[in-house]
């Protein structure tokens, strides 16, 4: 595999604002494909054994209805070989990941993320290491839109230079779709740094620290919005972490891409997996 560095730009922007964009990581016609798998799940009757719903569920059982029901297909992609070895394991995405975490790679997430047309509900602002609460803060996180992610269908906003504050303890609201930031220090955050809109265009991919302090809208646009992400780390963060997620599987070994499907899980000696705390309610 060849290595990959970032551009002068790039490694400044990701110091300074917590990320950078990575353009044509996946070819239009890749990314025709695999929206086309991601769709046909989400039209099986048993689609929710991997899907969030949405909150906007619109209640409707057509295949029109199906796809506009979810809102993620989390730990999916180590279902799907075409979407695993061209993304997690796809030359691009390792080369990066090299960068940032050396020869050996696990991948500790994986999800297909789904903003549908009209009923695509907001994602409110949180830290990755917030819901993590493993310790782990330098895994490499990668996002990469199947179709154009614009301010009218929903993109990702991140607070420039947030990555550089402490993990915030997560909370719950009544209407919460997860642990999120206490919403009352959310506008002085953004009154402090401002907002950046990660507009992209297909196969281009974002890399953001996972402090960053990020968020997105609602989706009340008629185009829809389906990225595909991963959150990889390595042995050394794997041994140091809190706990391990259950569904962590090999992308590389010693610089070797690792080939074999369904992907390998991570030995159980690594670390043992211990049971998350709720999120506590919120105060306001």
């Amino acid at each position: 595999m060849q290595d990959w560095q970032p551009t002068p730009t790039q490694k400044v922007q990701y110091e300074t604002e917590g990320y950078f964009i990575e353009h044509n990581v996946i070819s239009e016609d890749l990314a025709a494909q695999l929206r086309g798998v991601i769709r046909n799940v989400l039209m099986l009757p048993n689609a929710g054994e991997f899907a969030d719903y949405d909150p906007m569920d619109p209640m409707n059982d057509s295949p029109e209805g199906r796809i506009a029901r979810f809102r993620k297909l989390a730990n999916f992609c180590v279902e799907s070989p075409l979407i695993w070895h061209n993304i997690h394991t796809g030359p691009t995405v390792l080369n990066i990941a090299r960068y940032f975490l050396g020869d050996d790679i696990i991948v500790k997430f994986n999800s297909c993320f789904l903003k549908p047309a009209h009923t695509g509900a907001a994602t409110p602002w949180h830290q990755d290491n917030g819901l993590w609460r493993d310790g782990d803060t330098e895994s490499f996180n990668i996002w990469i839109p199947l179709e154009p992610a614009t301010r009218e269908n929903g993109c990702m906003q991140f607070i420039p230079g947030s990555h550089k504050t402490e993990i915030v303890e997560h909370v719950l609201y009544s209407d919460s779709i997860h642990g999120e930031i206490p919403r009352k220090v959310v506008p002085e955050m953004i009154e402090k740094h401002g907002v950046h809109h990660i507009e992209l265009d297909t196969g281009d991919a974002v890399i953001w620290h996972s402090n960053m302090w990020h968020y997105s809208p609602p989706n009340p646009s008629e185009k829809s919005r389906i990225a595909i992400a991963g959150v990889l780390t390595n042995p050394e963060i794997v041994k140091t972490s809190k706990r391990l997620f259950p569904n962590a599987k090999w992308a590389m070994k010693e610089g070797e891409v690792c080939t074999q499907f369904p992907p390998e899980p991570i030995p159980k000696w690594i670390k043992t997996n211990a049971p998350f705390k709720p999120f506590p309610p919120a105060k306001d």
